[in-house]
């Protein structure tokens, strides 16, 4: 599938596969976001919390890729132009702050966009595939779509704390 034209999301399935490339690209770039995170955050808890969803990727990135290829044997992703002005941001946020709370405020405000895009996009992919008749789909991706769910609480909770401290910084 290379560019995409008018004509390629003519009924359901393909929209429904072209919405699992995107979503392989944005857990491929939230890889790399999160390495760079990981990198600048100074609070533990919170370099844990983006190392640990660091792995989590990985394994939605793979669960993508036998999904795709259970559909047409092509598990390429397709670049999404969202999830990297979200990442982008992460990167503004440390040019353009100092190490410190103030900084890890923002890349969990960062995160937690990432997150609600995410739950929002496995949502819309689960349905889809529940509609289809994808019942092993729709239970992979429900799965994913509990983890990013999860993730989203975790860092609610420390952005709590952070932001408490970034207040006094």
């Amino acid at each position: 599938m290379g560019l995409i034209t008018p004509n390629d999301y003519d009924n359901l399935r393909a929209l429904y596969t072209g919405q699992l490339r995107y979503l392989l690209s944005t857990e491929n770039q939230t890889v790399a976001g999160l390495e760079s995170m990981i990198k600048h955050a100074q609070d533990e808890q919170l370099k844990q919390a983006f190392q640990s969803h660091k792995q989590e990727t990985q394994v939605q990135a793979e669960r993508l890729e036998r999904l795709i290829a259970d559909l047409n044997g092509d598990a390429d992703d397709l670049k999404d132009p969202i999830i990297t002005a979200l990442i982008g941001s992460g990167v503004n946020i440390t040019r353009e702050s100092s190490e410190g709370p103030v900084r890890d405020a923002g890349l969990l405000a960062t995160a937690q966009k990432i997150e609600h895009y995410e739950i929002a996009s496995y949502g819309a992919a689960t349905a889809w595939a529940t509609t289809l008749g994808l019942t092993e789909h729709a239970a992979a991706l429900q799965k994913t779509l509990e983890e990013e769910k999860h993730s989203n609480e975790l860092l609610n909770k420390i952005a709590q704390r952070t932001n408490s401290e970034a207040v006094v910084a």
